[in-house]
């Protein structure tokens, strides 16, 4: 999609499309870190921590494997990127059944734990038979829409915390991110519709840093 640039006989595929992913993965590593160094972490937030810390190595791998030097790498490059991403959809799902534990009816949460491992385990099994990315993006529209938004809506319902309405602001984020792929939109070759997306996933996860930061414990008082 993008010229190949050289350093001597190294060559560099999709090079621009490379770095606007690549800061992805360093703004996630940055919202490890800052989340990990909170002494009162909730159930919901350690796996927060699971969530931005898969998603700072897929979005490592996938710049390098992926673009910068896909040619070398084939699907394997792709397919280690995609494992990650799927992991951190995991574990956001994960963090939004332990934020919502207290208020959901006996044996839901582990429902839909067990539900969450089961989409799991047939994502990895079907995109790395189909080797084909639109199930990785079926996996997370199914993590966020079916998960992350009727649960954290849930929460935000019942207690009004702050952490749930950040998270749920995220979504629109996400599917603003999302259209520049859907309408193909690229403002040069240089500026792709790779990288339109990209930039717009900063301030999707920017705010789910500050969302997994303001969760709070709920009482289970507030079920009904």
């Amino acid at each position: 999609m993008q010229p190949d640039i050289y350093f001597g006989p190294l060559r560099i595929t999709e090079p621009g499309i490379a770095l606007t992913g690549l800061f992805i993965g360093l703004l996630c590593f940055y919202a490890w870190a800052r989340l990990r160094r909170r002494a009162d972490l909730l159930p919901a937030q350690v796996w927060m921590t699971w969530f931005f810390g898969f998603m700072a190595v897929s979005a490592t791998v996938g710049p390098f494997f992926g673009h910068a030097f896909n040619y070398w790498a084939g699907f394997t490059g792709k397919y280690i990127c995609w494992i990650f991403s799927m992991l951190s959809l995991a574990a956001l799902a994960q963090a939004a059944i332990e934020h919502a534990r207290p208020l959901l009816g006996a044996g839901a949460g582990r429902w839909l734990s067990a539900a969450n491992a089961v989409a799991l385990a047939a994502g990895l099994l079907v995109t790395g038979i189909k080797q084909s990315f639109p199930w990785v993006e079926g996996h997370s529209a199914l993590i966020l829409f079916g998960f992350l938004a009727p649960l954290e809506g849930l929460v935000y319902a019942k207690n009004r915390n702050a952490g749930s309405l950040l998270l749920l602001l995220s979504l629109p984020l996400t599917v603003l991110a999302v259209l520049p792929h859907v309408f193909k939109w690229s403002p040069g070759v240089w500026f792709t519709y790779y990288d339109v997306g990209h930039v717009l996933l900063y301030g999707c996860f920017w705010v789910m840093l500050l969302g997994a930061e303001q969760m709070g414990a709920l009482n289970a008082d507030s079920r009904g």
